[in-house]
């Protein structure tokens, strides 16, 4: 017979017919194990597939997360569940954090949530189960609220969102412990949650003994802000969906300029980050951070664009501009790395590049003529590094890869890169360089890009030059 607490896991559940696939993720902690010894007795009764993944994000000391692993293996065998034990590199994770400027914590969120992702398409499991608690939502709210998050934000966590489901949202860490207590099951405790630099850990530890102390009805009102704050998005994110229709048009999203700045302030954020959602493969919050996206946007620079404060702006996982016409969101180019650039140009001037040279002069400047192969606009600052194989030039509404140009054998081939894109593929030969393919003079006020900061769209010209967008890089042969 079952007890309480799996009578409620099985509800959260829903259907759990006979052969649906369910996935839990298991670190070994009190309320995951619980998870687990929960579903197992379920798996009896109601006759499901369960599967148990482990991910091992190699952060604390070997000898401890290696016994995490070999408890979870151990009380799998025992339940006979099918265990996989998933472990990242030591270091890749601080690597990633540290190249896509993020925490820790977030780049160890990203990690486990891909680890997850893929051995459930493996498996094929319709659902992944994971033992957030009241007590982890509450946290969470709080750790939003000091980051100053906006309604999605701050509303309250689901039990279900896509493929992850939350089978112990109703219960509180005590409630997890008893349960754990009447059946006699052990668990492990992971070190680093009494490292109060971890801002979880610090609210956690520290300000919900005080909350508690001072304010005992604090988690009731905290849960009511976020039902709020869950209404106010889903009314806004509903809003927005219905005002800004996003076209999309060789892999970025356009919308009308005029009515996406007619919108309040507040909507125009939201069709933003339902743009970033939409780019990484229409899965709702990757726009905020979630397995296809490591890098979430940043509400203050959505701010910054969506009032106007500036014409175009790299959001971290895509970049935004706005044109004459139009509002563009595309994916990110890629950024330039220490080691991955060969020059990198924020001003006007002469460079050297491999033996040849090449200049860049303000777009309407006098003296220039363009030569078809010798020169391309592009917008500063401009990255030349080695070309890749997934780097693309769209010309004329053509993509342009590596595999279409032709290079002399021999021939260094470097990709130019702006905040638009790749601006140009050029090829350098014996002390000489040529464009094999570059962006082309802007012939339109939409081709051209942004109305700068302090000018009136009227005298934005009909090339789209004047405002100083973009620059006309003149290749030419090794001189002196």
């Amino acid at each position: 017979m079952m007890n309480p607490f799996e009578v409620s896991v099985a509800a959260a559940l829903g259907d759990c017919s006979r052969g649906r696939v369910f996935l839990a993720a298991v670190s070994g902690g009190a309320d995951s194990t619980a998870m687990l010894c929960a579903l197992a007795a379920l798996k009896r009764e109601q006759g499901f597939i369960l599967h148990c993944l482990h991910v091992d994000h190699g952060i604390r000391p070997a000898v401890e997360s290696r016994g995490d692993g070999e408890f979870v293996a151990e009380l799998c065998k025992k339940l006979e569940i099918p265990c996989r034990i998933f472990s990242i590199p030591p270091g890749k994770i601080a690597a990633g954090a540290k190249k896509q400027g993020m925490g820790l914590e977030a780049a160890a969120r990203y990690y486990r949530r891909r680890a997850w992702n893929r051995e459930a398409r493996r498996i094929g499991a319709q659902a992944i189960l994971v033992a957030h608690t009241r007590d982890d939502l509450l946290e969470t709210v709080l750790m939003r609220v000091f980051r100053g998050s906006g309604p999605a934000g701050l509303a309250a966590m689901p039990v279900r969102r896509g493929r992850i489901l939350r089978p112990l949202l109703e219960f509180s860490r005590a409630g997890v412990l008893r349960y754990l207590e009447e059946k006699n099951i052990p668990y492990r405790t992971d070190s680093t949650n009494a490292d109060n630099r971890f801002l979880r850990n610090a609210i956690r530890n520290r300000l919900v003994p005080l909350l508690a102390d001072l304010f005992p009805h604090w988690q009731g009102c905290v849960l009511k802000l976020a039902e709020t704050q869950r209404l106010t998005a889903d009314f806004l994110a509903g809003e927005a969906r219905r005002r800004v229709h996003w076209e999309e048009r060789a892999g970025e999203l356009h919308t009308g300029a005029a009515d996406f700045f007619s919108l309040p302030p507040i909507l125009r954020e939201e069709a933003l980050f339902q743009g970033a959602d939409r780019l990484f493969g229409g899965v709702p919050g990757n726009g905020r951070g979630g397995a296809k996206n490591p890098l979430p946007v940043k509400r203050s620079n959505i701010r910054k664009f969506s009032r106007g404060d500036t014409a175009a702006l790299d959001l971290g996982c895509c970049r935004v501009r706005k044109t004459f016409r139009e509002v563009i969101l595309a994916p990110a180019a890629p950024a330039p790395r220490e080691a991955g650039f060969t020059l990198l140009i924020k001003a006007p001037g002469s460079y050297k590049l491999k033996g040849a040279f090449l200049e860049v002069l303000p777009a309407l400047s006098a003296g220039h003529t363009e030569t078809a192969g010798r020169d391309f606009y592009a917008a500063l600052p401009l990255a030349l590094r080695k070309i890749s194989p997934g780097d693309t030039l769209v010309q004329r509404g053509r993509k342009i890869v590596p595999g279409d140009l032709k290079a002399p054998p021999g021939a260094d081939v470097f990709c130019a890169v702006d905040l638009f894109g790749t601006a140009a593929f050029i090829a350098v030969e014996g002390g000489g360089a040529f464009a094999l393919s570059g962006r082309e003079r802007p012939q339109t006020a939409a081709e051209a890009g942004p109305v700068p900061e302090n000018r009136r769209a009227a005298e934005w010209n009909g090339a789209g030059l004047a405002g100083g967008v973009f620059y006309y890089v003149v290749l030419h042969n090794y001189c002196g």
